[in-house]
């Protein structure tokens, strides 16, 4: 059984800057996914994740589980 939550969020001007700068950050690692996806034409979940998961971890900083969960991973590429 899934159980889905709707929230609100109240950031104040830092918070919602930071929101903003990881928002951009993880589409432009998806950007990046999609475009390794094509340019290697590879785009079964675990061979993309395989080919560029730890790029993905270095280029842009992001944690191991916003990497996983970003939508090439996800979906098994786009």
């Amino acid at each position: 059984m899934k159980f889905i939550a709707q929230v609100r969020l109240y950031p104040d001007d830092e918070q919602r800057e930071a929101l903003k700068q990881t928002l951009q950050t993880a589409s432009a690692a998806c950007n990046y996914l999609s475009a390794v996806a094509w340019i290697n034409q590879t785009f079964r979940r675990f061979d993309l994740q395989h080919l560029a998961y730890y790029d993905v971890r270095e280029k842009f900083g992001l944690a191991a589980q916003m990497t996983i969960r970003s939508p090439a991973f996800r979906r098994g590429g786009l």
